[in-house]
C-alpha cells in the first residue's frame, strides 16, 4: 500500500510541476508582448484640438497621458477595462485636466471610448464625454480620435 500512495503522489507532484511551467511560459510570452507605451497624433473637440499625445502604461489597467498641441496642453490618468492588450478592442475612461485658448483657460474632461491595437502595434483610440470649462462654468460636449503607435 506505501508503494501505491508513493507512486500517487510522484504522480500528482509532477503534473503540478509541469501545470506551473506551463503557467510560467504563458505569462512570459504575455509580458513580452505587453505595451508600455504608446505616441500618437490627437485630433478632437477638446483643447488642444491637434496635439502629440504620449501615453505611459504602469499597469495593464492604469495609464498617464500628456498632449501637447497647437494653443493647449493636457495631462491625465485613465483606466482600461479589461487590460489593455494588442488585437484586442479595450474600453477606456480617466479624467483629462487642461488648458487651451479655445477653452478659454482651464477645463477638465472625462472621456468615456474605445481602444484597438493591432498585431503591428498601430494604436486607434476614439472617445466622447463631457468637458467642464472653468471659465465660462458650463458643460461641453468634447470627442476625441487618435491614432499612433504603441511600443
Amino acid at each position: 500500500m506505501k508503494y501505491v500512495y508513493s507512486v500517487f503522489l510522484l504522480l500528482a507532484l509532477s503534473v503540478k510541476v509541469q501545470a506551473q511551467n506551463a503557467t510560467d511560459q504563458v505569462e512570459k510570452s504575455e509580458k513580452s508582448t505587453r505595451v508600455k507605451n504608446i505616441v500618437s497624433l490627437k485630433a478632437g473637440m477638446t483643447d488642444p484640438l491637434l496635439a502629440v499625445v504620449y501615453e505611459r502604461l504602469f499597469t495593464p489597467y492604469l495609464s498617464g497621458e500628456l498632449a501637447i498641441g497647437i494653443l493647449g496642453a493636457s495631462i491625465g490618468p485613465k483606466v482600461y477595462l479589461p487590460s489593455l492588450r494588442p488585437n484586442k478592442v479595450n474600453f477606456h475612461t480617466g479624467v483629462i485636466f487642461g488648458a487651451g485658448y479655445f477653452a478659454g483657460g482651464g477645463y477638465s474632461y472625462l472621456p468615456i471610448g474605445i481602444n484597438r491595437i493591432t498585431k503591428n502595434n498601430f494604436a486607434f483610440s476614439f472617445d466622447i464625454g463631457p468637458q467642464y470649462l472653468f471659465e465660462g462654468e458650463e458643460f461641453l460636449p468634447g470627442a476625441t480620435f487618435k491614432i499612433g503607435k504603441a511600443f
